[in-house]
């Protein structure tokens, strides 16, 4: 592409470590996969506080690391652009470049909350650039305006009218090469809106995972998936709306259902950012345990016997259904929960959207530990099978040139 090192400027949404949650890992591993082929990213970083380039430089050998400021106060929501791109302004991103020689042979803007910063490396030194869309942006403002009330609804409408012009302008963008979407049903949705290039790419998880890592059973486990038996999984920040949402509708509609076929059963709640009356809300359940900002989920997931999905809106690709499949855990989902890559339902997982399938799906794989191990052990074979990072380099490398 120009010179001997292939050397791309990435620009990520937020800083990404620790990597503790499933957008972060998914960033943290795309680029350690690019550094373990021979590319050299440099990494802008926005960011409204300092940032430990050291320690993100220690963490990806031959990286460069920059911060990019960025500003998310008030003043922020005011302006016509949508608040994601105007608390990254470009204003000192614009003057750098006016001044710094061409650096890479492409960008990548690893999320389109970043695109207007990617657009304006593109531009000025006229090198390829690929937009990685982790969901769509309107439509989760869409749902915030529907499942709230009052001034919240209404801001949250304008956002949404705001991230829709913007999408718009991106879909036929002359300084993006391809948008690559998470899931195949974005991608679906996007490909018929754009001008631009578009593609499915999945989502990049560790070697650890993807090479099918799972948990191992152990004392007082149960066999089929490595789990303790009766013992279920939901795995998401608490302070994501959409995840609420799932919580409150499975333990409001499924739960007591579980326990009386299963009373033994029990459901830990493992997530970041956990509202108090939310947690208090949660642990006011029998059997039910909350447990907010780990260092990590995968004991978590190595001791579940079930994992749930039981979300009722959203899009992209939920890293948690991945990460379970991998470990071999069986999952329970939605079919909005179990969009995005292709899964097929009674091979892969179960899905089921009503109360009383959803509840039926969870207590068949608490009580056939067979079946509940069929469904983990293809669950792990498709992420084995369909989600190598370094294959996923390869048709990044492809989309840019």
């Amino acid at each position: 592409m120009g010179h001997e090192v292939e050397r791309w400027t990435v620009i990520v949404e937020e800083p990404f470590l620790p990597a503790d949650a499933g957008g972060r890992v998914e960033t943290f591993t795309f680029l350690s996969a690019a550094v373990a082929v021979g590319i050299r990213p440099q990494v802008l970083v926005p960011t409204p506080t300092e940032l430990d380039v050291t320690a993100y430089e220690d963490a990806l050998p031959g990286a460069a690391v920059i911060r990019l400021p960025r500003r998310p106060g008030p003043m922020a929501h005011l302006g016509p652009r949508p608040f994601a791109y105007a608390s990254r302004p470009v204003g000192a991103l614009r003057r750098a470049l006016t001044v710094t020689p061409r650096r890479a042979d492409a960008v990548i803007s690893y999320s389109c909350r970043v695109a207007h910063l990617g657009e304006q490396i593109a531009r000025a030194w006229r090198i390829p650039h690929l937009v990685r869309a982790h969901n769509i942006d309107s439509e989760y403002f869409r749902i915030l305006t529907r499942s709230t009330s009052g001034p919240r609804s209404a801001a949250c409408a304008i956002e949404y009218r705001k991230l829709r012009h913007a999408e718009d302008a991106l879909h036929h963008s002359p300084d993006v090469t391809c948008i690559a979407d998470i899931s195949v049903e974005d991608h679906a949705w996007r490909r018929a809106r754009c001008s631009v290039r578009t593609m499915h790419l999945p989502p990049f998880l560790p070697g650890s995972v993807t090479g099918g890592a799972g948990a191992t059973g152990g004392a007082g486990t149960d066999a089929a998936s490595g789990g303790v038996p009766g013992r279920l999984l939901f795995v998401g920040s608490l302070d994501t709306p959409t995840n609420i949402e799932a919580l409150r509708w499975f333990l409001d509609t499924c739960w007591s259902s579980v326990r009386v076929r299963h009373p033994d059963a029990s459901l830990q709640v493992v997530g970041r950012r956990g509202d108090p009356e939310l947690v208090a809300w949660l642990r006011g359940h029998s059997r039910v345990s909350v447990h907010t900002d780990v260092p990590s989920v995968s004991g978590y997931v190595a001791g579940a016997s079930v994992s749930l999905n039981p979300m009722r809106s959203g899009s992209g690709v939920n890293i948690k259904v991945v990460e379970a499949m991998a470990a071999g855990v069986p999952v329970v989902s939605t079919q909005v929960g179990g969009r995005g890559l292709g899964w097929t339902p009674r091979r892969d997982l179960l899905v089921a959207d009503d109360a009383a399938g959803f509840t039926d799906a969870v207590c068949r794989l608490l009580a056939a530990p067979e079946l509940a191990g069929r469904i983990g052990e293809a669950g792990r074979a498709f992420v084995s099978r369909e989600l190598d990072p370094n294959a996923l380099v390869g048709r990044i490398r492809s989309a840019l040139g």
